[in-house]
């Protein structure tokens, strides 16, 4: 079943069009985790990264995000799919859109056709007034289009500087990069003695994952993109999963802190007061 579904997004993509390689520059996701999805293996990383290259796919092809994840979920339980099911998600798509488009054409030619109707039936009422206000308006209309041809040969000489790409560039990266600094609107109120982490992806080319538990009371997890810093702040301490664990720098409070992390691997560490552990478990939520 899992053969079928990868079948089903493969097909979507290259209904649109995309290669692997582009689909990989898009969803920043390693090339060999892609090739693993096209085949069939989700294996390769845990359920929950799994889910999130699953999402960031079907968003690139168009699908519905949560309807895929409901499909991947059928398909690892190895539920039969009925024939209106083997159908790709795509398709699916497609086939409610039409109808719907159809309708609302039937429903234009429609109104178009009764309004047509209504014109024929009824008879100018006083047509020497309408040719008057036909030839007042084009006489508006051409001293209008004189005005403006006065306007723009005195203009014509006006040159505008077109600024070098170098410098456009320059101007506008700031509004796409994530400053490494610590937020100050996060920090701000927060007592002194709590526990101040800044998770950095380093690398300029691979993402990473992380999943991490608050005190062992509440939990998140988000995709770190390349050159990109998260702040998360707690009491005591933090457990936390890290997916392309080698790309990963931390800072505890503005302390760096030294940890054993590998390129395209997933670990699990403990933080607290000033230490940093690793653990060789997913960290779990306590339930109360």
């Amino acid at each position: 079943m899992l053969t079928k579904f990868a079948e089903e997004l493969r097909n979507a993509r290259l209904k649109k069009g995309i290669s692997l390689q582009q689909m990989a520059a898009k969803t920043r996701i390693d090339l060999k985790f892609l090739e693993a999805i096209d085949n069939g293996n989700f294996g390769f990383l845990p359920e929950l990264y799994v889910k999130a290259f699953i999402k960031q796919y079907a968003k690139v092809v168009d699908l519905d995000e949560q309807e895929t994840i409901d499909r991947y979920e059928e398909a690892k339980a190895g539920k039969l799919i009925d024939s209106d099911e083997s159908k790709s998600l795509l398709e699916k798509k497609i086939e409610i859109e039409k109808p719907i488009a159809e309708t609302k054409v039937e429903e234009s030619v429609k109104t178009f056709n009764d309004v047509d109707a209504k014109k024929k039936t009824e008879k100018p009422k006083d047509l020497k007034k309408m040719f008057r206000l036909i030839a007042y308006a084009s006489g508006i209309a051409l001293v209008v289009v004189i005005v403006f041809i006065a306007l723009s040969s005195k203009s014509s000489e006006i040159v505008v500087e077109e600024k070098p790409f170098e410098k456009v560039l320059e101007e506008t990266k700031g509004r796409y990069d994530v400053p490494d600094k610590r937020d100050e609107s996060l920090t701000t109120n927060i007592e002194s003695d709590s526990l101040i982490l800044q998770i950095a992806n380093v690398d300029s080319v691979d993402s990473a994952w992380v999943m991490i538990i608050y005190d062992d009371k509440s939990e998140e997890d988000f995709l770190l993109y390349p050159k990109r810093t998260k702040t998360v702040v707690t009491y005591d301490n933090f457990k936390f999963t890290l997916g392309n664990s080698g790309v990963i720098s931390l800072m505890l409070n503005n302390k760096k802190l030294r940890f054993e992390g590998l390129r395209g691997s997933v670990r699990h560490f403990k933080v607290s007061r000033d230490t940093i552990e690793r653990i060789y478990s997913p960290p779990i939520l306590k339930v109360e």
